[in-house]
């Protein structure tokens, strides 16, 4: 009988996400939450959360402690993210903060439902349309560089993103620049300070210069 977590400050979403899971995953036990501190709480309580099911919206900008504090409060839980767009490197960057996977809100239950159950089977989920090489995230080409172009490791979108937070820009101003979801900037955000070993804008925008040298 899995436990599961809904955690999205969309009570609709919620709402039609937990009647889908218990219709479909009979036995399971379905529990929704609003805000990101009260994930951290549900999953410290006992018993053992089997998945959390996280909206991207509720990841706090700027703040990649959280993320260590959400994966240790999960312990062997597996995380899945919610977003509104979706991009091969916004999938890399999911997985590098330790989700195991991602959907996007406008999938079909039915996919979703695979997404859940693929994720409580062990294995890692992304949508089609990401595996056939195609991206509802599509303001540039999904070319990579080779590694030796890469510094830290940064796909393309990352430097994108690390490049105009060293210009001053603020999640939301970033967002429309490359005109993506705030949402999925703060996940982009998050995956540089890790990369990069940095605790905040400023100590990441330092390190910008380093790099173009």
């Amino acid at each position: 009988m899995p436990r599961i977590i809904i955690a999205d400050d969309d009570r609709f979403f919620r709402t039609n996400l937990r009647r889908l899971l218990e219709e479909r995953l009979k036995g399971s036990c379905v529990s929704g939450v609003s805000n990101s501190s009260r994930l951290i709480k549900s999953l410290l309580y006992p018993p053992r959360t089997d998945i959390a099911i996280v909206g991207s919206c509720l990841l706090p900008a700027d703040d990649p402690t959280y993320l260590g504090a959400l994966k240790r409060a999960a312990g062997a839980a597996r995380l899945m993210l919610v977003v509104s767009q979706a991009s091969a490197d916004l999938f890399q960057d999911a997985l590098s903060l330790g989700f195991h996977g991602l959907v996007v809100r406008r999938q079909s239950q039915e996919e979703v439902l695979v997404a859940v159950r693929t994720i409580l089977e062990g294995r890692l989920y992304a949508p089609s349309a990401i595996l056939s090489g195609r991206s509802s995230d599509s303001t540039l080409p999904m070319h990579q560089p080779e590694l030796g172009e890469r510094p830290f490791g940064l796909t393309v979108r990352q430097l994108e993103v690390l490049s105009l937070i060293g210009k001053g820009l603020s999640n939301r101003e970033i967002a429309d620049v490359l005109r993506i979801a705030e949402a999925t900037v703060k996940i982009h955000v998050s995956a540089v300070f890790r990369a990069l070993g940095v605790r905040n804008r400023t100590e990441a925008a330092l390190i910008l210069p380093t790099m173009t040298r």
